[in-house]
């Protein structure tokens, strides 16, 4: 709410769009149509939704690392050992591969955490909410934190 002020001492609110990433995810097309009409451009368009990936863990960073160079490949071993991975295995293995060997869901949040994070900010979200003219404490579930 803070950081809105200041570009408020400086812009006009007209000429402010405040987003929420929540919307992005849950339908781009509509939050990028939004951005189109508030830049005065044409917001009929052909857009192709795009997926927003979700949160992801990292299982093993030394993995993520060893994959990470043969990906980039700067010296002669590495650009030969990739050549032959991408000749002989195909694109979407690779990429399941990629995906379960590296990555994993997220551990879920500690509640009793998140309660004092909710329970702190709390006021700042609820001012933010009013701001926007927005319900972010249902949005973001702050239902049961007074």
């Amino acid at each position: 709410m803070e950081q809105l002020l200041r570009y408020e001492a400086v812009f006009p609110r007209e000429q402010m769009l405040v987003l929420i990433y929540d919307d992005y995810r849950s339908d781009n097309e509509a939050t990028v149509r939004r951005v189109l009409r508030f830049l005065e451009v044409d917001d009929e368009v052909p857009l192709e939704p795009v997926e927003v990936h979700k949160a992801v863990r990292v299982r093993s960073p030394a993995v993520r690392a060893v994959a990470q160079r043969l990906t980039v490949a700067e010296g002669p071993v590495t650009r030969a050992i990739n050549s032959t991975v991408k000749a002989v295995v195909p694109t979407q293995l690779r990429r399941d591969v990629r995906r379960r060997l590296i990555f994993g869901k997220p551990k879920p949040p500690d509640e009793e955490f998140m309660r004092e994070l909710r329970v702190r900010f709390r006021g700042e979200v609820q001012a933010l909410g009013e701001y926007l003219n927005r319900d972010l404490l249902s949005l973001w579930g702050y239902g049961d934190v007074s």
